[in-house]
């Protein structure tokens, strides 16, 4: 669960929350330099930031599917039953 907040979530909003993080320091350099137009929330570039978070969820989920793993030639183990009734994890043996 963790992993997929982490590689499905967290680059979905991180636009957001970096537009969000930029916005409070523009309201407060605004006011502090006395202007009277405050960059709204709700006039943000929404669809711009929802195509980047998809397009950073997309790249991630690339590299992860490509980048990570074992190799394809590899040989997999599936778990069994060892002695003692432990069961021992499935595992990837290169091909020799």
């Amino acid at each position: 669960m963790l992993r997929q907040i982490i590689q499905i979530g967290l680059p979905l909003i991180l636009p957001f929350v970096i537009y969000g993080i930029w916005l409070k320091f523009a309201r407060a350099k605004a006011i502090r330099e006395g202007h009277d137009i405050v960059p709204p929330w709700s006039k943000g570039p929404w669809l711009l930031l929802f195509g980047a978070g998809v397009a950073l969820t997309a790249a991630i989920l690339i590299y992860t599917a490509l980048g990570t793993g074992a190799p394809p030639d590899s040989v997999y183990h599936a778990p069994s039953l060892g002695d003692g009734g432990v069961v021992e994890p499935g595992y990837f043996e290169p091909k020799e």
